[in-house]
């Protein structure tokens, strides 16, 4: 749960686990009857246990993946109903075409025709009923997490819009401490909350108080920190924690407008050891040359496209700022036209006249990004780290945006957490925006972080989204 909650919410990941179990339920089940049918209940000793086991985990494996490829665990875009029939059906069809190769190249795992085709519309019906409930399940006692807000800080109304649009996070908002009260919560217009209290009436309220987690978001403390109530709620149990550190925990990413530098300095994380960053070469250089050798069909026809559309060499050159403030040199397909930059250095904009046709097609799946696997079998990149700039960017972010410069410890990378949870970065508040996810990176790499960032990029990949 640790290792997957960058990515899911807790519920999210019951979500996944019960339908996981459902779908092998449903599809041992069916093997197992299928054989009563065929032999009889007095040969069903003889049932081979284990091998109908694999079987119906091998399609579980490939529909889950389909299904969350196809973004059905994002509660956002399911909710509603008919989202959520094209998108399973969407899913199932894929994972069949899937299986039906898995099965040509390995027949050993099939489980055959009509088992498949009796728990298909079990599982889809299934899915319908289980996905009907799952909205009262986010409501139920049993999985909701109480919370009290206190304080005033600007944090403490990003939190309370943070768990109010993300309705599957498993939060529920039952107290707002303010230090006048009700009053205050009306002049904000903040989200509505069952209760309401001024500063001065928490520590009574507090000895009473049925909560599971208090959330502190009172900018200055001098005079105002309730330390004896607070201490009095931990050793009852209770969890406090600063709104900085549940808002990075909830979202993913760093509140930058908040934290103070001693934040950094004592949170826990951005621990860089030799080991992780071993592992992290070794899944580069692996990633790096397999990917070379299965995308070159693709690269080959990419560059004789290239070469028909427009004039101007296939392969696009530019230095990039890398691990230290290093320069080096960053190698993508073209997809402007030559002397894009004839006028000036300039951020790419949305339908930008300067993208060739197809340029607008290889910028939409990220073919353009191929050619940088050179530099990470180079060592300039990684495979998963912070987006590369160019240097007339990056010295001129440093001096506006707090902490920027130090997105710059660890190496670029072709993909990341920013380019996966936000879309392209153009604008001064859009970079700060992809710079709070990097910087949450940074504090929490690791390889399994990095395994699921790039499973995450499939899906960013397929879609097209976020491409500029």
């Amino acid at each position: 749960m640790r290792i997957f909650s960058r990515n899911v919410s807790r519920l999210n990941a019951i979500l996944f686990s019960f339908e996981s179990f459902l779908l092998f339920g449903i599809l041992y089940g069916g093997s197992c009857l299928r054989y009563l049918y065929q032999n009889g209940a007095e040969a069903f000793w003889s049932f081979d246990a284990p091998r109908a086991a694999l079987k119906a985990l091998v399609i579980v494996v490939v529909c889950q993946a389909s299904m969350y490829l196809n973004e059905l665990y994002d509660y956002k875009i399911t909710r509603a109903r008919r989202e959520f029939t094209i998108r399973l059906l969407q899913s199932l069809g894929v994972a069949c075409i899937l299986l039906s190769i898995l099965y040509s190249l390995w027949p050993d795992v099939g489980i055959g025709l009509t088992t498949f085709l009796m728990a298909l519309p079990t599982i889809i019906l299934a899915l319908f009923l289980w996905r009907h409930l799952y909205p009262h399940v986010l409501k139920s006692e049993a999985f909701a997490e109480r919370v009290v807000v206190l304080g005033d800080a600007p944090s403490a109304g990003k939190v309370l819009k943070e768990i109010e649009e993300r309705k599957d996070s498993g939060f529920e908002v039952v107290m707002r401490v303010t230090e006048n009260g009700p009053e205050r919560v009306r002049q904000e217009g903040a989200a509505f909350v069952p209760e309401t209290l001024s500063l001065t009436e928490f520590p009574r309220r507090a000895e009473t108080l049925v909560t599971d987690r208090v959330i502190v978001a009172i900018a200055d403390r001098r005079g105002k920190m309730p330390f004896r109530t607070l201490l009095n709620c931990r050793f009852r149990g209770i969890r406090v924690e600063e709104a900085a550190s549940f808002y990075e925990s909830l979202t993913g990413k760093i509140l930058l407008d908040e934290v103070r530098p001693s934040w950094f300095i004592f949170s826990e994380g951005f621990r860089k050891t030799t080991f992780t960053l071993q592992v992290k070469r070794i899944t580069d250089i692996l990633m790096a040359g397999i990917l070379l050798v299965l995308s070159s069909p693709i690269m080959l026809f990419a560059s004789i496209l290239i070469k028909l559309d427009s004039k101007g060499p296939v392969i696009y050159k530019q230095d990039r700022v890398g691990e230290g403030w290093k320069d080096y040199t960053l190698f993508k397909f073209r997809s402007m036209v030559d002397n894009a930059e004839a006028m000036g250095i300039q951020w790419a904009e949305e339908e930008d006249p300067r993208v060739t046709r197809v340029g607008k097609i290889i910028r939409r799946y990220r073919i353009d990004e191929l050619p940088q696997l050179l530099n990470v079998l180079k060592g300039d990149m990684s495979f998963v780290g912070p987006r590369p700039e160019r240097r007339f960017f990056v010295e001129d972010l440093a001096r506006e945006i707090p902490y920027y410069p130090y997105r710059l410890f660890v190496k670029p990378g072709i993909t990341g957490w920013a380019q996966i949870k936000y879309h392209y970065g153009a604008s001064r508040n859009e970079t700060m925006e992809k710079l709070q996810y990097d910087l949450y990176y940074i504090k929490q790499m690791s390889f399994l972080f990095d395994l699921s960032i790039m499973f995450d990029t499939i899906r960013v990949v397929l879609s097209g989204r976020g491409a500029r």
